[in-house]
């Protein structure tokens, strides 16, 4: 009897358990778990903080621990870290950092605080930056453009810079674009740097205007480009150094043999 009572009490004690975790479930209880270590050893150290660090031996720490953690649990630890460029508290340096992080894990978020922060225009030959956008690829020329043609004089010379290092037909047409009404020399340089990479026949017209330019090192880049684009004969010549007058008959010249020599299905 003693022992049919006892068997019972194992009995109800084993349905109990099995019911308890038939309610919270085992699973989400470990997810949960993980999720916490990884918040928990993040948030109560300066790991984030870190990632900003001009010290090198710090900074590889640092990145080493949240590589580590968005191994151990991707999703909390990209969702910390997109709320972290939200936080005021965070220095611009590190929240770049955490945007190359976050654009190497190919997490789309990170698009418009890095557009925000390209269209601030606050830091000239903003690398970092750079470096998130051209990882992003493609999916970031829309949002460099519109820098490129609304930002400040360092947010466009920025802009250009990252739509240069994409060398796609959709960033470099937005090049080419701007380059018809860009005020600054640098940023109309870029501009036709795009021109010169651009392999597309279109690109040649645009080059031969840049001949005309008011700056004489977009004149040299234009013609350095349309030089090894086209190979002219001997005959054809172009001084960059030269008076206005000058450049703009030479400029004609190399217009009207370009146009004749395509006329004739001459290839360039």
């Amino acid at each position: 009897m003693k022992y049919l009572q006892s068997a019972n009490y194992r009995t109800i004690a084993t349905l109990l358990m099995i019911s308890s975790l038939l309610l919270t479930g085992c699973q989400p209880l470990e997810k949960r778990t993980k999720a916490d270590d990884v918040l928990q050893d993040i948030r109560n150290t300066t790991v984030i903080p870190d990632l900003g660090s001009y010290d090198p031996m710090l900074q590889r720490k640092s990145l080493n621990r949240i590589l580590l953690s968005i191994e151990k649990a991707p999703a909390i630890t990209r969702n910390l870290l997109v709320a972290t460029l939200e936080d005021s508290m965070i220095d611009a340096r590190t929240k770049r950092v955490i945007c190359t992080i976050l654009a190497q894990e190919g997490d789309l978020r990170v698009l418009v605080p890095l557009s925000r922060m390209l269209a601030e225009g606050s830091l000239a030959e903003d690398d970092l930056l750079e470096s998130a956008l051209v990882q992003l690829g493609e999916r970031s020329v829309h949002s460099v453009a519109r820098v490129l043609s609304e930002g400040n004089v360092t947010a466009r010379r920025n802009a250009a810079s990252v739509l240069l290092s994409l060398d796609v037909p959709y960033a470099l047409d937005s090049l080419q674009d701007r380059y018809q009404i860009e005020k600054d020399a640098e940023v109309r340089f870029l501009c036709v740097c795009g021109l010169v990479q651009d392999a597309r026949i279109e690109s040649l017209s645009m080059l031969t205007q840049a001949l005309e330019d008011i700056d004489l090192e977009v004149r040299k880049t234009a013609w350095g480009g349309l030089a090894r684009k086209v190979r002219p004969p001997p005959s054809i010549h172009y001084d960059p150094s030269a008076k206005p007058g000058i450049r703009a008959i030479q400029a004609g010249q190399i217009r009207e043999w370009l146009d004749k020599t395509r006329s004739e299905g001459h290839a360039l």
